[in-house]
């Protein structure tokens, strides 16, 4: 992606790889201390992103003295999400448009060639199209997922209101993906999943003669919410057998 790129007035520098620079992304995120990059590039998550994308040969980050941090597209999204789904779908709808832009001017067909010319206009047309409606259903998901998601709802809430998703597995296909673990006091979160995709609610209860008991109930942050959401509009889910096929949602459920 050579074209350049611009958020609320930033201009978002490029090194000669194509990789974007973070610390432009963080002052056009508004440059609050607490989205600072050094804070992002902390977190597990994030470096086992960076290890993913390294196994495809493909250096994803290098700092560069006096000019900041370089990341590659996959990082720029990451990091977006971290910091906000408004500033993440500002930044996919950003991207996007480029990349439009980009293929829509890439190819200039050969004019002596009547023929060619035509097959090369409609062939640029359908592409751009193709872009304009992936990034439309991206934006589409993730103002779907926002409308929908409440603070405090646990997994089994959010996904009973996905059509045809199974509420009642979603623990254990969370256990799978290493978020959440069964002990004595029920399901728990994994050190792994802690404050990025679940947090957990506790509740002591002490009956007359009896020894306080806690009760642990894992809750949803928005990121967790939005990865489930990912997982359904995949089919990845666990599904209810009589599933009619759509994937939509119903309006929150209560609390």
């Amino acid at each position: 992606m050579n074209n350049q790129i611009k958020l609320y007035n930033t201009q978002i520098r490029q090194d000669e790889q194509g990789r974007f620079c973070l610390n432009d992304l963080h002052q056009a995120s508004g440059g609050e201390s607490r989205h600072r990059p050094t804070y992002w590039l902390s977190n597990q998550q994030t470096q086992e992103l960076i290890g993913e994308i390294s196994k495809d040969g493909i250096p994803s980050i290098l700092t560069k003295q006096g000019l900041g941090t370089f990341v590659s597209k996959e990082l720029v999204y990451s990091y977006a999400m971290w910091i906000s789904p408004k500033f993440h779908l500002h930044v996919i709808r950003t991207f996007d448009r480029a990349v439009t832009t980009q293929n829509s001017t890439a190819l200039l067909p050969d004019f002596s060639d009547p023929v060619a010319a035509a097959r090369a206009w409609a062939d640029a047309k359908e592409g751009e199209q193709r872009a304009l409606l992936d990034s439309k259903q991206k934006s589409e998901q993730i103002e779907s997922m926002q409308s929908y998601f409440r603070h405090g709802m646990s997994a089994p809430q959010f996904v009973k209101g996905l059509n045809g998703a199974n509420s009642s597995q979603i623990n254990d296909f969370l256990a799978r993906k290493g978020w959440v673990y069964k002990d004595k006091y029920g399901w728990r979160v994994t050190s792994r999943a802690r404050d990025v995709y679940l947090t957990e609610e506790n509740t002591q209860v002490a009956e007359h003669g009896q020894e306080v008991r806690i009760f642990y109930k894992p809750v949803l942050l928005q990121k967790g919410a939005a990865k489930i959401y990912d997982w359904y509009m995949k089919n990845q889910l666990p599904m209810k057998a009589t599933w009619n096929g759509n994937f939509k949602q119903d309006k929150a459920v209560g609390l």
